[in-house]
């Protein structure tokens, strides 16, 4: 084996090593998220949630494992309910909270915080734990050693585009040009390497993260080398599952509309219609976030491209097939005539 072909060998098996991900990782990263979520759910969302019903409907929350009166309907039998801070809130009016001697309090509304933030608070936690691990080492960091994965992958690409059969001392010679570039050195080597501006800035931002001197420094471009990921993998290949997911929120919202419209659904109780409505909005955030991470319709093709049909060892290591931005156009266009004529149908 020649030197050239030792070389190409070394990097193809450092992508290797980085594309396996160890049980370790995935422990953490599970381990991170759901702290994150219960942290965020006990800390932030049952308190504000509580302050909405004080503040702003002018009633006051029973959660301490008090027994309250609550009838589901008017001329209902009264029931007794045994609160507690999870899953079971009364929501009492102040006209109805006047103590009276041996006279239990009457709950107007039954309120689930845990059911209703749900999705929001899923969100929030899976947010924190992705850019947690993302500045963790690669040894316990899930998504860092993603992110390292796909800068070399990019790096590789562009070599294979300029060299063909390439030497870690030319990728090596590749990434300290677009280190070392300032913004006239970035346009050039964006023609020269025939990809885009934006590509060669965020491929920067990502090198200048992984270089980082200190943890302040790589923690705070932590963000940078989020997007580069999104920009480079994440969006070309999850882009469809996220807009299934979208479609089943949107189902889900309608289903629960439609029930509650058929009266299935007591008002009193709104914990459920919030869950779905947190969880459509959370699904449309993250494709919306997708769609502005998506390359465009004429970049489309991965780095390279337009010199070699080859692009990388992430074509030459697995099967990438991208889906196209003239279906993703027709999909959202599709989606917003759910909401534009379905949505209102299911509330007759």
């Amino acid at each position: 084996m020649s030197q050239d072909q030792q070389h190409t060998h070394n990097s193809r098996s450092q992508y290797f090593e980085l594309s396996k991900n160890t049980v370790v990782q995935y422990v953490l990263f599970a381990v991170l998220c759901l702290t994150f979520i219960s942290s965020v759910h006990l800390l932030i969302g049952i308190p504000l949630m509580e302050s909405f019903f004080i503040s702003f409907m002018h009633a006051d929350v029973s959660y301490d494992g008090s027994i309250l009166e609550y009838r589901i309907a008017e001329g209902a039998p009264k029931e007794n309910i045994t609160t507690n801070m999870l899953t079971q809130w009364g929501i009492i009016e102040r006209s109805s909270a006047d103590i009276i001697e041996g006279k239990k309090l009457v709950a107007r509304y039954l309120f689930n915080p845990t059911l209703a933030l749900f999705p929001l608070v899923l969100f929030i936690g899976i947010a924190l734990g992705v850019y947690i691990v993302a500045f963790l080492p690669k040894s316990v960091g899930l998504i860092r050693q993603k992110i390292s994965r796909e800068i070399m992958n990019a790096l590789d690409n562009i070599a294979l585009s300029l060299y063909g059969e390439h030497t870690d001392a030319e990728i090596e010679d590749i990434r300290n040009r677009i280190l070392d570039a300032d913004i006239r050195d970035i346009h050039d080597l964006a023609n020269e390497y025939q990809i885009t501006v934006g590509q060669v800035v965020n491929l920067q931002d990502a090198l200048f993260w992984q270089e980082s001197s200190n943890m302040l420094e790589s923690f705070l471009r932590t963000q940078s080398a989020i997007r580069f990921y999104m920009r480079s993998y994440f969006t070309t290949q999850y882009s469809n599952t996220i807009l299934g997911l979208v479609y089943i929120g949107a189902a889900v919202l309608i289903i629960i509309i439609g029930i509650r419209g058929l009266k299935f659904i007591p008002s009193s109780e709104p914990s459920i219609i919030l869950f779905a409505l947190g969880l459509e909005f959370i699904l449309l955030i993250v494709y919306a976030v997708t769609l502005m991470l998506s390359p465009n319709e004429d970049i489309i093709e991965s780095y390279g491209s337009g010199t070699n049909e080859s692009s990388g060892l992430l074509s030459i290591l697995a099967n990438n097939n991208e889906s196209s931005s003239g279906m993703k156009a027709k999909e959202v266009e599709s989606l917003l005539k759910v909401f534009i004529t379905q949505f209102p149908d299911s509330k007759k």
